[in-house]
Order: structure tokens, then C-alpha cells, then sequence
């Protein structure tokens, strides 16, 4: 028994420990892609772009040290030459490899790794770096020199194609200049070591100009991110607005509207102007605020909330069979009883109208199953308010849940001292048939 328990004990603690150098190679990669400050992760992806998908800088690249290697095997003809061909040769095919991958991942929408990329490159810069230190070993004056001159022409690359990820573009920059830098210094050929001297000062240079490039992408990436949430987010409630609904729409139901057992909700409050006429316009963006936070933490995490404009609310529900989506709407229309705090000694009361329309039996575009759900939402209030109904081309089933007989009395002010005007109203569901 212990002869089979010494294995197992020693194969869990060999996996712990490869978790752990997994966490923190992961840890160290994520440092070296991010930039100086946390960034919303959608700004940090156009970063990474940036920096890991720009095609014909990378093909120049890897062009260019293929033939710095070749040159150098034809005129020494040296066993190290070669191998520094075939090892460009091979690490730049896997970086072109990576980056196709990386862009293909990008366009259908999937994770994208970075990891490999970067570590790819840091291989491949570093099988540059000790060709070029060979180079000023060999004590050659023409290999010193073009050696120098593509290490320039490189770190100027770097700069460029890595200001989105400028502690990685550091690096590179380190790994292409030490090692050259130190061999010229020590090199015994007349005058070399002042290229020693020189190329890191050019270098230095360079990473600011690098840092600077950084800046300016982030300024640049801030105001896109800023102008397209404006353009597609409510300011008030923080929630898509109608343009993104309609998007998010075109998304779920694909270009044949074949997404099945989709879900609209179509809600409108019951008693908003009331609010909006007793206490003022403050009091009711308060209101709306209050129910756009109650209304994401209903629904589930995959369900998208959208203000589409006033007190009107749309909601995609999709994968979701009928009955539950009348729970979500059951649901919806209890959490909405409690009182909203709108910064006054009184608390608001507000009711919800719900319709809903499915997908695609109620419709297979977004306008049929929005105009369903809405005709839906018209029924509810037609029925008393604080309604759920599900649409139907005949209404024949009307899943209901009818307030209290006092429920517009609630919905039209607000809280005060318990009496028969401030009530929350039960809403006991029931089904009816028309």
C-alpha cells in the first residue's frame, strides 16, 4: 500500500508545483504585455493588437535577420553561422505561425494567447542578439559592422511595433544592445568599443521615443473607447442604449434568425410620471438608476439589459424556455415593490408592465419580435399594470401577475407613514385564460 501511495504523493506535489510555475509565468507574461497603469481590458486588447498582430513589420523582420544571418554564413563560412540561419529560420517560421493564429483567434471572436507570441519573440531576439555577440567575437570589421547596423534598424522596429507593450519592448530592446554593447567594449579590434559606447546612448534614445509612442496610443485608444461608449451606452444608467440593443439583437439571431428559444422582454414602469410630477426630474433619474441596477441583478449573467429610451427597458433572454422566463419576469416584478431611495425623507414607488415575445415563433427579426413583445407590453398595461404577458397571436395564454386594488394609488407618490395609500402591493401570480 505505501509502495502505491509514495507515487501519488510524489505526482500531486510535482503537479502543485507545475500549477505554481504555471501561475507565475502567466503572472510574469501578463506584466511584460500590460503597460504602466491597469487599463479596461478592452483598451489592454487593442494594446496587445498592436503590439502582437502587425503582419508586415514582423515578415520585415524576420526577413531582414534571415539575411543578416545568410550574409554572415557566405562570407565565414562557420558552423555557428549556420546553425544562427536555421535557428532563424525556424523561430521566425513559429512567430509568422503564432501570429496567424493570434489574428485567426481575433476574428472568430475567441481567446486570444499572447503568451506564445511573446515568448516566441523574446527566443527569437535572443538567437539574434548572440549572433550579432559572434559577430564582434569574430574580430571582422565587415560582420561588426553590419551586426551594428542591423541591431539600429532593429530597436527602431521595436520601438514602433511595441509601444502598446512597452515593458516588453524594453526588454528587447536589452536583449538586442547588452550583449553586443559588452563584446565591443571588450573586444581588442582598434575603435570598436566606441560602438560599444554609442549604441546604447542611440538605444536609450529610443525607448523614450518608445514610452512617448505609448502615450500617445493611450490618448488615442482612451478617446475611441470613451466616444463608443457614448455612442452606445445610456449616460444615466450606465446601460446599452438602444443602439447596442439593436447590435446585441443582430448577434443573437444571426443573419437567418435562427437563434431558437430566445426570449424579449419588453418593460415599462407603471407610475414613473407620477414621481417624476410629485418629486422632479432628479427624483426620477434616481428612479431609473436604481431600477437599471435592480434589473441587471434579476436577470442572469448572460441576459442583456438595455434602457432604450424614458422609463422604457428591453431585455434579451437568450437559451431560456418559457416557464422561465416568466419566473425572470416574476421575479422582476417583485424585487420592483421595494421602495427606490431618491435622496428625500420619502421613498418612491414605482410598478413594471412586462411583454414578452420568443424567438422564432413570435418572430424571426428583430423588428417582428420587438413589435410583438411591445404589442405584448401594451397588453399588460391594458390589464391593470404590474402584468407579465406573454405574446400570442391571439393572446389566448396570459401569464398574469395582478397587483392589489390599490396599486396605482402606490405607483402615482411614495412612502410616508403605513396607511392605505403606501402599501407595497402583493402580486400573487396567476394564470388566466381569455
Amino acid at each position: 500500500m505505501s509502495f502505491e501511495q509514495e507515487p501519488s504523493g510524489r505526482d500531486q506535489k510535482r503537479k502543485r508545483s507545475s500549477a505554481r510555475l504555471n501561475r507565475t509565468s502567466r503572472r510574469c507574461i501578463d506584466w511584460l504585455a500590460g503597460g504602466f497603469e491597469a487599463q479596461p481590458p478592452e483598451i489592454q486588447h487593442r494594446l496587445l493588437h498592436q503590439s502582437l498582430a502587425r503582419t508586415k513589420t514582423l515578415v520585415v523582420v524576420v526577413t531582414a535577420s534571415v539575411l543578416l544571418a545568410t550574409l554572415v554564413a557566405v562570407m565565414t563560412a562557420a558552423p555557428w553561422a549556420y546553425a544562427w540561419v536555421l535557428a532563424e529560420l525556424l523561430f521566425g517560421g513559429i512567430r509568422l505561425a503564432l501570429m496567424r493564429a493570434f489574428l485567426k483567434a481575433e476574428a472568430t471572436g475567441r481567446d486570444r494567447n499572447a503568451i506564445t507570441p511573446i515568448l516566441a519573440g523574446l527566443a527569437s531576439f535572443s538567437v539574434l542578439s548572440a549572433g550579432c555577440y559572434q559577430c564582434v567575437a569574430s574580430g571582422q570589421w565587415p560582420l561588426i559592422s553590419m551586426a551594428g547596423i542591423a541591431l539600429a534598424s532593429m530597436i527602431g522596429g521595436v520601438s514602433s511595433r511595441n509601444a502598446g507593450t512597452p515593458r516588453f519592448g524594453f526588454l528587447l530592446i536589452c536583449i538586442l544592445i547588452v550583449p553586443f554593447s559588452l563584446a565591443c567594449l571588450m573586444s581588442p579590434v582598434p575603435y570598436v568599443s566606441l560602438i560599444g559606447l554609442q549604441l546604447p546612448l542611440y538605444a536609450c534614445g529610443v525607448i523614450f521615443v518608445m514610452f512617448e509612442n505609448y502615450k500617445v496610443l493611450l490618448d488615442l485608444y482612451h478617446s475611441e473607447y470613451q466616444n463608443r461608449r457614448l455612442a452606445q451606452c445610456d449616460l444615466l444608467t450606465g446601460l446599452p442604449n438602444r443602439m447596442m440593443n439593436l447590435q446585441r439583437f443582430d448577434e443573437l439571431l444571426g443573419p437567418l434568425g435562427t437563434q431558437p428559444d430566445m426570449t424579449v422582454f419588453c418593460l415599462d414602469l407603471d407610475g414613473f410620471k407620477g414621481v417624476n410630477d410629485r418629486f422632479g426630474h432628479a427624483a426620477g433619474d434616481a428612479v431609473l438608476v436604481g431600477m437599471a441596477r435592480r434589473l441587471r441583478d434579476t436577470v442572469r449573467p448572460l441576459d442583456f439589459v438595455s434602457r432604450i429610451g424614458g422609463d422604457e427597458f428591453v431585455i434579451l433572454l437568450p437559451a431560456i424556455s418559457p416557464a422561465e422566463a416568466a419566473d425572470i419576469a416574476g421575479r422582476i416584478i417583485a424585487c420592483v415593490q421595494a421602495p427606490f431611495d431618491i435622496g428625500l425623507p420619502a421613498q418612491a414607488y414605482v410598478g413594471i408592465s412586462i411583454g414578452s415575445a420568443r424567438a422564432p415563433g413570435d418572430g424571426e427579426t428583430t423588428d417582428t419580435l420587438l413589435r410583438s413583445a411591445d404589442r405584448a407590453m401594451y397588453e399588460a398595461k391594458k390589464r391593470g399594470k404590474g402584468v407579465y404577458v406573454a405574446y400570442d397571436s391571439s393572446l389566448a395564454e396570459v401569464v398574469e401577475l395582478a397587483p392589489a386594488a390599490d396599486a396605482d394609488a402606490l405607483m402615482a407618490g411614495v412612502s410616508g407613514k403605513a396607511g392605505p395609500g403606501n402599501r407595497q402591493f402583493p402580486l400573487p401570480l396567476r394564470s388566466k385564460s381569455l
